[in-house]
Parts: structure tokens; C-alpha cells; sequence
């Protein structure tokens, strides 16, 4: 049986007064969560603290980590700064790519550094081309880290791509990375969800928006399973 992820992407969203607000209508019903789903939620930096490791019920991620060591890098988060508070970095949104300009090259070396901290990657990829560019920075990925493939023309649009196409995407990168577990990222809502999550090639989904809803988020668990 494959596995199931849900991964919740608050992007540049909520003050600290709301994450509380998030996490605690999320805690009451942690009990309720499916145990069958690898729930991964990725705050912003500064919200990591809000959710204690040892009694949040689901694993943490950041949204990004930078592509530097250590050292005189103002303003940048490296894997060794949240390694043991985080157990998944994102990299390569797809609007990191668009409005930060982040390069393939940039991806391939901040991957590099996730997994030299043991921080699994999740490596956001919106066409077969960038699967082939990780393919020849990383030739072993599969195994190490997952696949967030987003379909640019659903990112919060309100329009999931059909999950057909999704799963034919996900078949396509699989052939060039190996075994890799592949998510679905794209207007993901409660109603929708099972059906993406059904498809042979697609292990779980990314969640933008509605995972800043607690109670949307959870129902989005609850169907995924």
C-alpha cells in the first residue's frame, strides 16, 4: 500500500495570534485524524517555535532553506539552523522560481544541502523538464526525498487540474527519477482531494490556501485517506 501525504503550504500568511488560533482548533482534533495520512505542515520560520515536536501530532517542514552553508549570509535560513526542528524543507515553488528568479541550479544545491542535514526534500516541479534538471543534479533522488509536482495554471485559481493529467505527469516524472513518491499540488479543497489521491502515480497532495483554514485542512486529512 502506497503511502499518503497531505502538506499544508501557509506560504507568507498568519501573525502569530492566528497560527495559535490555527493550531489550537487543530490540536482538538488531532484525535480525529486519520492514521494512515503523513501530515506535513510547513509555517513560516517564525511560527516553528508555536508547535512543540513532542506534542503537535504531525511533521513539520519550512517552506524553503537556503542554498548557503553557515556563515556571513544576512537574512538566510541554512538546513543546519532547523535541522532537529524540522523534518521536510519545500524548495523550488514554483513562486520562488517566479518571483525570486530561483534557478534549477539553485534548487539542485539547496536539495544538496537538505539531505546532508537529513532533512527530506520536497522538491516543487512544474514540468518534465525540471524533473530531467534534478535528475542530473541528484541522479539518485528517489529514495530521499519527494516530488511536489504543481500545475502553474491551478496555483491558487480555484481550478484543480483534472487528476488524470496529474497522475500522467506523476508517471512521467517517476520513469525519469525512479521509485519517487510524487504530490499533487493545486487548488486542493476537501471535495477533491480522494480523487487525486486515488491515482496510481500519486502519493498525497500540497495544499496552499485551504490549509489555512483548520477545519478545511482537516477535512482535506479525513478525505485524503
Amino acid at each position: 500500500m502506497k503511502n499518503v501525504y497531505v502538506l499544508g503550504n501557509w506560504k507568507s500568511n498568519k501573525n502569530p495570534q492566528e497560527a495559535i488560533a490555527w493550531r489550537d482548533i487543530y490540536l482538538q482534533h488531532a484525535n480525529e485524524l486519520p492514521k494512515t495520512v503523513k501530515i506535513i505542515l510547513c509555517p513560516a520560520y517564525h511560527h516553528l517555535p508555536l508547535f512543540d515536536l513532542s506534542t503537535f501530532p504531525s511533521l513539520l517542514g519550512v517552506q524553503d532553506i537556503s542554498s548557503f552553508d553557515t556563515g556571513a549570509y544576512t537574512g538566510e535560513i541554512t538546513a543546519s539552523m532547523v535541522k532537529g526542528i524540522v523534518q521536510y524543507a519545500m524548495i523550488g515553488h514554483s513562486e520562488r522560481r517566479k518571483y525570486l528568479l530561483e534557478t534549477d541550479e539553485q534548487v539542485g544545491q539547496k536539495v544538496k544541502k537538505a539531505i546532508e542535514s537529513r532533512i527530506i526534500p520536497v522538491v516543487c516541479i512544474s514540468d518534465i523538464e525540471q524533473a530531467k534538471k534534478l535528475c542530473s543534479f541528484i541522479p539518485d533522488y528517489a529514495g530521499k526525498g519527494l516530488i511536489l509536482y504543481e500545475t502553474l495554471t491551478a496555483i491558487g485559481s480555484g481550478q484543480a487540474g483534472t487528476p488524470e493529467s496529474a497522475n500522467a505527469a506523476a508517471k512521467e516524472i517517476v520513469d525519469i527519477l525512479g521509485a519517487v513518491e510524487v504530490l499533487y499540488g493545486g487548488s486542493v479543497v476537501p471535495e477533491n482531494v480522494a480523487r487525486f489521491t486515488s491515482q496510481q502515480y500519486i502519493s498525497g497532495v500540497g495544499v496552499g490556501g485551504a490549509s489555512l483554514n483548520a477545519e478545511k485542512f482537516i477535512k482535506i486529512i479525513t478525505n485524503a485517506s
